[in-house]
């Protein structure tokens, strides 16, 4: 090439450093070069002020439109998503470490052993989210200037640590100043972190071709779609969103995080999830289909919380819609799987044995629908049957088949229903129930008088196999605020269905449970936090669960649009 290219670039020792790497390059593969220094809004802003969206690129890029120069070399998280039409990007060199680093005025310190409220110089809303997250204690405090001037500055006392890129320490020979290189999965870096960017007019054939020589193929891959993805949230550099891409083996997996926007309102009781997590994974060709997915999620899971409901398949629909029409996320996993006797089974026999107005004692809705199930085999008229359901939601089933004559205690646990069902000496009792059930209520009802028959209605099968990738799907997916428990057998079932930092970061999960029984089982499996619904209602559950959370101040059982579960009549034997 007989031109000689014209880089412009800042005059900082980093972007010096970086146009001379270029340089070297492009000189590498015979084509001249000399750099001009242009001094951008960022260089000119006061020292401890902050700046704003390409501060340190828009005069760079002006001065590549206008031909002042053939060719800029960026950081490349420092470019805006929107790229002007007359330019391209024909550059990505290999990336150097995308990770932050943590830089301690005491040496060997780490994230985990900095003191209590420890100041931390940093001006960048990302790392001050995640950093937040992750220790709440510490006191983030702006500290702007160069890589030489922060150094100094942390030197003389005025911060206790820096979170600086590994990349610009190690492009300036500072890589000796790290105390801690930060996890990706603890604070993900800046779009582009770590990556240059080398910017030519589009028209620009011979720069194109000598420049684009330098380009990685899969550091493109993995920028662009973090750039995707920063673009489809309406963010930018100064937005605290972290991406990271990798490529192996042509597929492209993205892992990105935003800190959350949405406050709970008044008389909440669970703190949100203070970020948000989401990643996927596809074909390097499908990656914007795949940052514009991710990013319209992420996007959705800032805004408001999102639950797991846990109730069996085919029993959630309700409750997750309840829950969707007050703006909060629901994602269901059953941690348990409900499996009704079989046909010409026992409890096929003792309906058929049924004595006239004999008395059945259902404990839950699915024992409920085994029954009635198995006297329709039978040809038993349940309306001629003395009912008693242990509570509201139970006694719902019933009434949806048109028993309307149902008693239901004042509290709805096992132990009031055998307090308060009436009840004659010797009365013949049938109560069938789940194979895991306990004998309490048999117990009670025996003590009591009552010639009681217990046959398995329904077994349950905690932590079911097909429930895993789901629940895995769901942990990759988003942040978990809350976790709702219908069940003991869901609360063991939730837990069992996930092994090591899954299973910690479920038990951290504040557990809302449907009724004093589950609450305790749940704090038994080893949920930290529990919450207790007055009611397994699903709208009381639904409306307890936005007032938990402060989604939705007014939140009332009456309000939700889903089928009336209180029963139509009083108490009656």
């Amino acid at each position: 090439m007989d031109r000689v290219l014209r880089i412009g670039t800042r005059g900082s020792e980093l972007a010096l450093v970086q146009a001379r790497w270029v340089r070297a390059r492009l000189a590498e593969r015979g084509v001249a070069t000399e750099i001009e220094i242009i001094r951008t809004e960022g260089d000119d802003r006061p020292v401890d002020t902050a700046w704003g969206e390409g501060a340190f690129v828009a005069r760079i890029v002006g001065a590549l439109v206008e031909g002042r120069v053939d060719l800029a070399v960026h950081s490349a998280k420092d470019v805006p998503t929107a790229e002007p039409d007359r330019l391209a990007i024909a550059a990505y060199p290999p990336r150097e470490d995308p990770r932050d680093a943590l830089v301690c005025r005491v040496r060997g310190t780490t994230l985990a052993t900095l003191p209590h409220g420890a100041r931390v110089g940093t001006d960048s809303p990302r790392r001050t989210a995640f950093l937040l997250a992750q220790r709440p204690d510490l006191q983030l405090h702006p500290l702007h200037g160069n890589v030489d001037t922060r150094l100094a500055k942390l030197d003389r006392g005025d911060s206790d640590a820096l979170v600086l890129a590994v990349a610009g320490l190690t492009r300036l020979g500072r890589a000796d100043r790290i105390d801690e290189i930060l996890p990706l999965e603890l604070i993900p870096s800046a779009p582009g972190q770590g990556a240059l960017a080398v910017q030519v007019r589009a028209d620009d054939r011979d720069a194109l071709a000598a420049v684009g020589a330098l380009d990685d193929p899969a550091t493109r891959a993995a920028v662009e779609a973090e750039r995707a993805f920063l673009a489809g949230t309406g963010g930018g550099c100064r937005s605290p969103i972290g991406a990271i891409g990798t490529v192996a083996a042509g597929e492209l997996t993205l892992v990105a995080a935003a800190g959350r926007t949405w406050v709970p309102g008044r008389g909440a009781t669970i703190a949100p999830t203070p970020v948000a997590w989401v990643r996927g994974r596809a074909p390097v060709t499908e990656s914007g289909g795949l940052a514009a997915r991710l990013a319209a999620r992420v996007v959705a899971l800032r805004q408001g919380p999102r639950v797991l409901v846990t109730r069996p398949e085919g029993r959630a629909g309700d409750l997750v819609a309840g829950l969707l029409a007050l703006g909060i996320g629901a994602v269901h996993v059953p941690a348990i799987e409900i499996r009704p006797a079989h046909d010409g089974g026992s409890l096929d026999a003792a309906l058929a044995d049924l004595e006239p107005a004999g008395r059945i004692v259902l404990t839950s809705a699915s024992a409920a629908r085994a029954v009635l199930g198995a006297a329709a085999r039978v040809d038993l008229d349940p309306l001629t049957v003395r009912w008693a359901a242990v509570g509201e939601a139970t006694a719902a089933v019933l009434h949806d088949a048109g028993i309307e004559d149902v008693f239901v205690p004042s509290e709805a646990s096992g132990q009031a229903l055998a307090r308060q069902l009436p009840l004659h000496p010797g009365e013949r009792v049938l109560v069938p129930r789940a194979d895991i059930a306990d004998g309490r209520l048999l117990d009670s009802l025996a003590e009591r008088g009552a010639a009681v028959r217990d046959v398995v209605a329904y077994e349950t099968a905690e932590a079911p196999e097909s429930s895993r990738p789901r629940l895995a799907a769901a942990l990759e997916d988003g942040p978990l605020d809350a976790v709702i428990l219908t069940s003991g057998s869901t609360a063991r079932g939730l837990l069992s269905l996930a092994d090591g930092a899954d299973r910690a970061r479920l038990a951290a999960t504040p557990a809302i449970a449907a009724g004093a029984p589950t609450a305790a089982a749940a704090r038994e499996a080893g949920f930290d936090t529990v919450l207790v619904a007055p009611s397994p209602n699903t709208r009381d559950l639904v409306a307890f669960t936005a007032r938990a959370l402060g989604a939705r101040e007014d939140a009332s059982p009456f309000d939700l649009g889903l089928a009336d579960e209180t029963p139509r009549t009083g108490a009656t034997a």
